[in-house]
């Protein structure tokens, strides 16, 4: 090479990976570029990015030059050869064609020999991209990402044997690669698939420290639960811990009855026609290391309310939470819960102002945020960590801690859960619009009570006259404003009425006060004698739509 003459400078070189696959002409060095390759592939270094490090690279490696430069010296390298000492003799020691091939065959050996030892040294080297060096040392090696050398990316000619080599060795060890980056981002502690909860929202940045010890102190009682017919998977919920016997370990648990539920209807709480099958098999996921599962054994389920109760063997290291019948509107609330993979799911919302639509259950309070389906059976719980009621169906409604205590404890007393049939669906003043309350005020003296939705077809109501838009105040003597007071009412009344004596499926004599609407203004103001019927089985409505 000629004293001004410099080799061509590469392009530069993106970080990313490169484009497969490269192409050299096997007759353009393409061993050399293969055994570089092959050494290369297999270092730490990262490949140069700048034209600077390009040109320095070359400079220590010129047997990686390009095509147009092969078989050239740069001046620094001919200054070091004997013949760069002795002026006028350089053409004399010119070797011959036939000399130059014998050389280059020579060296290609020689290469091929120093690749072969060079990749056996760095595939028994710590850094090497071995998927079995974590299985065999107690000390894993570092996880480094294979770089190509920059010089082949230049390459367009057809390929060669040996650059083909050079790619399988490549691609070999990227695969090498990316198996252990799988496998070190499904540690617990980096695994990007985790989904987010609702801490991460701005609005709770306040109280995120507090909040987040609340929720994590819960948590450590939340089970998931499958239940299965015949060895095929019915239906999943949560559930938690509401008692546990040291020295028995067993946990009594509350969940959704929605666990052994085999046939629902999501058109209507009120159709009657989901079924249920107690002698279903329901496993608990425990919290262990190796999320065990065990034996769920069925203690008691209602229908109406949908809740259920079960046994498990547990061996417990946290606190029972609390229950908290002060449930008031406005409160901030979590809704607690497992998914599939036992991760724990966490929703906010406050305590809404509104009742039950004619679809729900006259018991359900609602929450202001979307319950998923893996939260179902999961604890709603306060900013202090006590329990306000348990999340019962998909969408916003939960079952308040007044009428879970109130099933507790007639379960306890009686081993059932009695209530009273009415046969009406009813809305609260309460939760009207001012401008309809006020108007209901100012034409009938009403500010308080339930307004008639529907009256059951066949029921003791629709025989004594109840009709749409009638307005009941009070039961049993005791002035009622929400659909959730109405049910605190009922069940109490049962609970007397068997501590007295009396027995299921027979019938009370429950004084009604309603105000009945006709022609569209206020009518008479009457106490009906409701007998009603004392029944542990679900209420069924018969609406206009059945008939």
């Amino acid at each position: 090479m000629e004293a001004n003459q410099t080799p061509r400078s590469m392009p530069m070189v993106p970080t990313m990976r490169p484009r497969l696959p490269w192409r050299v002409h096997h007759r353009d060095g393409g061993a050399l570029l293969a055994g570089l390759a092959n050494q290369t592939l297999r270092s730490s270094v990262m490949a140069p990015t700048t034209r600077e490090e390009v040109s320095g690279s070359m400079e220590a490696q010129p047997e990686a030059a390009p095509p147009s430069q092969r078989g050239k010296r740069k001046k620094t390298s001919a200054d070091s050869s004997p013949a760069a000492s002795q002026p006028g003799k350089s053409e004399a020691l010119e070797p011959s064609e036939s000399e130059r091939r014998k050389r280059t065959h020579k060296s290609d050996d020689e290469k091929k020999a120093t690749t072969s030892k060079g990749e056996q040294a760095a595939s028994a080297s710590p850094s090497a991209l071995d998927a079995s060096s974590s299985s065999s040392s107690t000390v894993s090696s570092p996880l480094r990402r294979p770089h190509s050398p920059a010089c082949l990316r230049e390459f367009t000619h057809d390929e060669g044997p040996e650059v083909v080599a050079a790619i399988e060795a490549y691609e070999e060890l990227e695969s090498k690669y990316l198996a252990k980056l799988k496998r070190q981002q499904e540690l617990v502690t980096l695994d990007p698939s985790m989904p987010y909860s609702c801490m991460v929202n701005a609005d709770l940045q306040r109280v995120r420290e507090s909040a987040t010890k609340t929720v994590l102190q819960v948590a450590k009682v939340i089970l998931r639960f499958s239940s299965f017919i015949d060895g095929k998977l019915m239906a999943q919920s949560s559930g938690f811990l509401i008692d546990w016997d040291e020295g028995t370990k067993e946990g009594t648990v509350l969940t959704s009855a929605r666990i052994i539920c085999s046939k629902y209807t999501v058109r209507s709480q009120w159709s009657g026609t989901d079924e249920y099958a107690p002698n279903a098999e329901v496993v608990a996921y425990l919290l262990d290391q190796d999320d065990t599962t065990v034996p769920a054994h069925l203690l008691q389920y209602d229908k109406h309310i949908n809740i259920a109760l079960f046994k498990v063997d547990i061996d417990l290291c946290a606190k029972i939470p609390t229950f908290n019948n002060e449930v008031f509107y406005g409160q901030d609330i979590f809704v607690l819960g497992r998914d599939e993979d036992l991760n724990l799911t966490v929703h906010h919302g406050c305590v809404q102002f509104m009742g039950p639509t004619t679809y729900e259950r006259h018991h359900h309070l609602f929450t202001g945020c979307v319950i998923k389906q893996a939260s179902i059976g999961g604890p709603v719980i306060d900013f202090n960590g006590q329990v306000l009621g348990m999340a019962n169906f998909p969408g916003t409604a939960f079952i308040p801690c007044s009428i879970i205590l109130k099933c507790l404890d007639m379960w306890k007393k009686f081993q059932c859960i009695p209530r009273l049939h009415i046969g009406m669906k009813l809305s609260a003043i309460k939760y009207l619009d001012p401008i309809r309350a006020e108007k209901i005020f100012r034409k009938c003296n009403v500010d308080s009570g339930l307004i008639v939705i529907e009256v059951s077809h066949g029921s003791i109501a629709e025989e004594l006259g109840v009709r749409p838009g009638d307005i009941i105040y009070s039961m049993n003597g005791e002035c009622i404003a929400t659909t959730v007071e109405l049910e605190n009412l009922i069940m109490r009344i049962c609970g007397t009425y068997l501590e007295q004596g009396g027995a299921i499926g027979s019938c009370m004599d429950i004084p009604v006060g309603i105000l009945h609407m006709r022609k569209g203004r206020k009518g008479p103001s009457r106490t009906l004698s409701l007998i009603l019927n004392v029944s542990d089985d679900v209420e069924v409505f018969k609406s206009d739509m059945d008939f």
